[in-house]
């Protein structure tokens, strides 16, 4: 039993790399995007964040940051939003059939007494330990970045910064809530 769930990760590695080479080629990553792709790091955030506010404070500018934590995020994401996310990103088709399936073969038991019930699917999140797992989420959240006129906007997984510049640190709130309204 152990090396079935062993073995069933080499082709979620397999599928991983392939979508992230399609997100990168189309696009679907935010460039502000780190955490769980290859070759960035914690850093890779920072480094950004740190040298935006300094940059925005040299002409004396108010720079308001906001920290954000999705709780439970990698649990409670819905897979037919994640679907859409690819088809609409331009993954190739049969990456999303791959993904779909993927999600699709979860399923829930739950154990009343010791003794194990009928097993249900489940329509919400992936597995724990898959190495496509942390890849899916980034596209999940994807769609959340958006442009800060005088600010910017970086993630790392779950965890979001938003800063934003003005003459004053009332202007910076009204300034989030209009950009992050679309």
């Amino acid at each position: 039993m152990v090396l079935i769930g062993t073995v069933s990760k080499i082709p979620a590695r397999i599928i991983s790399s392939r979508l992230l080479l399609a997100a990168r080629s189309t696009g679907l990553l935010n460039p502000n995007q780190c955490g769980s792709l290859p070759a960035l790091s914690t850093y890779d955030v920072l480094l950004p964040l740190f040298n935006q506010v300094k940059t925005l404070q040299r002409p004396h500018l108010k720079v308001s940051s906001l920290f954000l934590d999705l709780k439970a995020g990698f649990d409670n994401f819905a897979n037919s939003i994640l679907t859409h996310i690819l088809r609409e990103g331009g993954i190739p088709l049969y990456l999303v059939s791959g993904v779909t399936s993927f999600l699709r073969e979860g399923s829930c038991t739950r154990v009343s007494q010791g003794a194990p019930g009928t097993p249900a699917p489940v329509n919400i999140g992936t597995p724990q330990g898959s190495p496509i797992f942390p890849l899916l989420f980034l596209f999940y959240v994807s769609p959340l970045h958006f442009r800060v006129p005088q600010g910017l906007m970086i993630s790392y997984v779950d965890d979001f910064a938003l800063s934003a510049a003005s003459l004053s640190y009332r202007r910076n709130i009204y300034t989030s809530r209009s950009c992050s309204r679309g």
